[in-house]
């Protein structure tokens, strides 16, 4: 598992830079941010189940969080192996975005599943990419 840390370090720079274009300010908004932060100083120590459960909080507070979702995702994908988590995470970021490939979190969500397809066997993805009912 040590060659996906490189990719959560990434993702957490990332996300860092994508939380400063968040316009909201509520204090639900304030309090999922402080979640994801916690997330991603857990992600970089690689402390994964925790950064996990930060995740978890922040979207309990504001479950529209794209941020959280799409750490969650790179989470289940890199850290943990588990593909069906994972597609489902980027999935609900690039709906909960809207479609719209001019937003961040939709652009990587969308390059992170494309990138998870591209490493898969088709066998491994095609239940996991089936729509859900």
């Amino acid at each position: 598992m040590s060659r996906n840390f490189p990719a959560i370090n990434g993702l957490a720079a990332s996300l860092r830079q994508l939380a400063g274009l968040s316009g909201s300010r509520s204090s639900s908004a304030g309090e999922a941010r402080l979640y994801l932060q916690r997330a991603l100083k857990a992600a970089a120590e690689e402390r994964f189940d925790v950064a996990l459960v930060f995740c978890g909080k922040a979207l309990d507070v504001e479950p529209g969080n794209l941020g959280a979702r799409l750490l969650a995702g790179r989470l289940y994908d890199h850290a943990r192996g588990d593909v069906d988590r994972a597609v489902e995470a980027y999935r609900k970021v690039i709906s909960l975005a809207g479609y719209d490939e001019s937003n961040p979190y939709c652009a990587a969500a969308r390059q992170a599943l494309d990138a998870l397809v591209a490493t898969r066997s088709p066998a491994s993805l095609s239940e996991a990419c089936a729509p859900k009912s």
